[in-house]
């Protein structure tokens, strides 16, 4: 198990968990403001993004066997809806720069350490 200087991590303990969970919440309300300012101040991004995921549905639906090609077209497009692939991206996204954030200030402190 990894050790950090001095202490065992526990990642079964309330602490962890709540972490964890502010960190996810944290990241969805920030996908979700940030998707609200680029509707008032950038749509075009939007546009953008709601014509990437379209183009990417119908290659993913083009790209199977008939009639599996439609019924994954069908799911994508209207019970997944397209705001929601764009907020999971962004989710995705807000995470990883934020976990490349995270590494690089550990990687920092252990060096001081």
């Amino acid at each position: 198990m990894a050790q950090i200087v001095g202490r065992e991590r526990n990642y079964s303990g309330l602490r962890y968990h709540a972490k964890v969970h502010s960190f996810r919440i944290f990241t969805a309300i920030l996908a979700w403001v940030l998707i609200a300012v680029a509707f008032y101040w950038r749509p075009d991004w939007i546009t953008w993004g709601l014509r990437t995921a379209t183009h990417g549905i119908e290659a993913i639906g083009d790209a199977l066997p008939s009639p599996w090609g439609d019924r994954v077209e069908i799911v994508l497009r209207e019970l997944g809806g397209f705001i929601w692939i764009q907020i999971t991206a962004l989710i995705i996204c807000i995470r990883v720069v934020l976990s490349i954030i995270a590494m690089a200030w550990r990687s920092r402190r252990g060096r001081n350490a």
